[in-house]
């Protein structure tokens, strides 16, 4: 073989180890960009699906939040707001762009701020409780562990105050209101069991007397707590019926013109015959009968009451009851219609303290109003409440 040949065939040689090596590149090359295409579909599916649960998990809270009546936050480590639900907007009278707001700068209340403070410095839940613009709040924090979040709910406990308040008095009250009859009672059984007491019968007579008189206080206490527990409650239905309104009163109040007369009293009716409202008859009457009473009780000797009814337009009717007695101070007027509440004043003498209660329930589910007018210093004062018209 001469020089030349062996050249061309190195050559060639070359050539084909150079064409070789180049395609292995170009396989390489083309395998690798597979491969990145596939890893950049993976990575796309991937980022797909973590945005699809953080839709899913943002409907989730959205949703619980929505069913919540709590106030619920979600915050990061300096307490920015990160999530929150409609009724903390609500609550503290946020808009749409609290996120990121710092949370003392919404709530506007220190306690509020430093229990999340606490909850995540201690790593425990914390409850507090706060007063804030006449609302009574109270605040669960929890720290979320190991990111430095904390969760918080508020509730505005303000009418569960009212109500334990309420529980209490009522306790209070039911206790004072019976302990003036038992004691009479017992007074006179022990007076009864005196052996001497027996020869004089004037004496039996009168404490008899006392003892039924206080039998009959009881049992209606006993009687009013009932009616106004099923009024409350709705289980005292309304049969409401066109019912003229002078015959109405005119019954109701034939039967207490007695206790007027002892007293000298002078009754004044003005009731427009052609009067009519939509009402049920017998809890109507109970109404007028306790306003009726308590003017008989609150007029003076030789006193005036007047009751009167008008048409106040094509839809209510109202009927009045007024009397020239002591008058009600203005900060007892919107409290004597609440049960056993008495005013420590000329118009707290006598009665159980649950007949305003029961006649406002009654003339609400009328569908009308019941109110007090009265100027202390002029005296008197006016009872007032409306019916459907019919």
């Amino acid at each position: 073989m001469s020089v030349l040949e062996v050249v061309l065939l190195l050559c060639l040689g070359i050539t084909l180890a150079l064409l070789a090596a180049s395609g292995v590149r170009m396989r390489a090359t083309a395998r690798a960009g597979q491969v990145a295409a596939q890893e950049r579909a993976e990575a796309r599916a991937a980022r797909d699906q973590c945005e699809r649960r953080l839709i899913m998990v943002q409907t989730h809270m959205d949703a619980l939040g929505e069913a919540n009546m709590d106030a619920l936050f979600l915050l990061d480590g300096e307490r920015r707001i990160v999530w929150a639900n409609h009724v903390a907007a609500e609550m503290f009278g946020i808009g749409e762009a609290y996120l990121g707001q710092s949370f003392i700068g919404v709530v506007r209340d220190f306690e509020l701020n430093q229990a999340v403070l606490d909850a995540i410095a201690g790593h425990r839940s914390i409850v507090r409780q706060t007063a804030l613009d006449g609302r009574t709040l109270r605040i669960r924090a929890v720290p979320v562990e190991e990111t430095g979040y904390a969760a918080a709910a508020v509730e505005d406990v303000t009418e569960l105050q009212k109500l334990g308040r309420a529980r209490r008095d009522f306790i209070a009250n039911i206790s004072h209101e019976l302990r003036t009859p038992l004691a009479n009672i017992d007074l006179a059984a022990q007076t009864l069991r005196n052996s001497s007491t027996f020869g004089d019968a004037a004496l039996v007579r009168r404490m008899l007397d006392q003892i039924e008189s206080q039998v009959q206080a009881l049992s209606q206490l006993a009687q009013e707590m009932m009616d106004l527990a099923q009024i409350e409650s709705g289980q005292a239905l309304l049969k409401l019926v066109p019912v003229a309104v002078a015959p109405l009163v005119e019954r109701s109040v034939a039967s207490l013109l007695p206790h007027a007369h002892l007293k000298g009293q002078h009754l004044s009716l003005f009731l427009p015959g052609d009067l009519k409202v939509l009402a049920d008859e017998q809890q109507v009457s109970r109404v007028v009968s306790n306003l009726v009473h308590n003017a008989i009780k609150f007029a003076p000797d030789g006193g005036i009451i007047s009751i009167y009814a008008e048409a106040v337009d094509e839809e209510d009717v109202r009927i009045c009851v007024s009397d020239n007695g002591p008058g009600i101070p203005k900060e007892d007027q919107a409290r004597i219609f609440e049960r056993f509440y008495k005013q420590d004043h000329a118009r707290s003498k006598g009665g159980t303290g649950l007949g305003l209660a029961i006649a406002r329930h009654i003339v609400e589910g009328h569908g009308g109003k019941l109110w007090v007018e009265s100027v202390p210093a002029k005296g008197g004062a006016t009872f007032c409440f409306t019916l459907p018209r019919a």
